[in-house]
């Protein structure tokens, strides 16, 4: 059974999408109070039509909330995460926290490239703000692992909660949220957070890939690939995940993280062969389908 809730908190979710709306709806779940952002008005209507409490201001809500939630999308353009989003949600952020002298925790949902939360968002929070992170305002990364097609159902039963801290405080702030959970709980550096989440869509996407190459080497020998997929997946090991061969990764997060996440690897010099045969595998894919 469920802890108790301790203390009701105010949750700001900025950024009404998948993963935010999921965590929204999973939090209001646990006893919450919840108010979602979103530029997009017909998801807030949305949102107010089933019940759930919405606003337009991100600067108010973050002035009005206890933890601030960011999950707004980090589009990968020419090879690149696109901050944009995220660097503009976080200056409006900071102008909600000058005039509060509580303190509020900000939270990053949205994935990012490491290093970004300590050396872009905190640079902007607390210029806007005229704070400083710590003895101020708390910040937090902390990685989601949701599934589209079951998103409210991954947030409220996670494998693992994993809570970059930029100091203890916030951590522990972040760790009393998910108190009921009941789940095992990771703290780490925001930077340690950050990289575990590209580096588990990278595996999945080469788990995939290296199962649609098993594919075509069942149709080769004219076996059924369903059957060699199974009992591969049976080994603990490995699980029943990406293992159906015969399509190609895709969807939303994962060819677009596996391509910044290339990008960043290479900027800094360094070249994931593993990972980009896997991607070359993935685009050969959808040219078999119709082969």
């Amino acid at each position: 059974m469920s802890k108790e809730i301790v203390k009701e908190l105010k949750i700001g979710i900025i950024g009404a999408g998948v993963v935010g709306k999921a965590s929204g709806i999973g939090l209001e779940s646990k006893g919450h109070g919840v108010t979602f952002v979103d530029n997009n008005p017909s998801l807030l209507d949305e949102l107010k039509a089933s019940g759930h409490k919405v606003h337009s201001s991100v600067s108010d809500v973050a002035r009005s909330s206890d933890i601030v939630m960011v999950s707004v999308p980090t589009p990968t353009v020419s090879g690149r995460t696109d901050l944009h989003s995220v660097l503009a949600v976080g200056e409006e952020i900071g102008l909600g926290l000058t005039d509060t002298t509580e303190y509020k925790l900000v939270v990053v949902r949205s994935t990012v490239p490491p290093r970004t939360t300590r050396t872009q968002l905190i640079p902007v929070l607390e210029a806007m703000s005229r704070k400083r992170t710590g003895p101020d305002f708390g910040v937090c990364f902390n990685p989601e692992f949701l599934r589209e097609h079951s998103a409210l159902e991954d947030f409220l039963l996670p494998d693992r909660i994993v809570i970059g801290q930029f100091d203890q405080h916030s951590g522990t702030m972040l760790e009393s949220l998910y108190e009921s959970f009941q789940k095992p709980v990771v703290r780490c550096t925001l930077e340690e957070a950050e990289l575990a989440k590209y580096v588990a869509n990278a595996f999945l996407a080469t788990k995939i890939s290296y199962f649609n190459e098993v594919h075509e080497l069942c149709k080769g020998l004219s076996v059924n690939p369903e059957v060699v997929s199974s009992v591969a997946a049976l080994d603990k090991r490995i699980g029943r995940y990406g293992t159906t061969g015969g399509k190609p990764f895709e969807g939303k997060c994962l060819p677009k993280d596996i391509e910044a996440f290339l990008t960043f690897a290479r900027d800094l010099g360094l070249h994931l062969d593993v990972l980009k045969a896997a991607v070359s595998v993935n685009q050969k894919e959808p040219l078999r389908q119709y082969a």
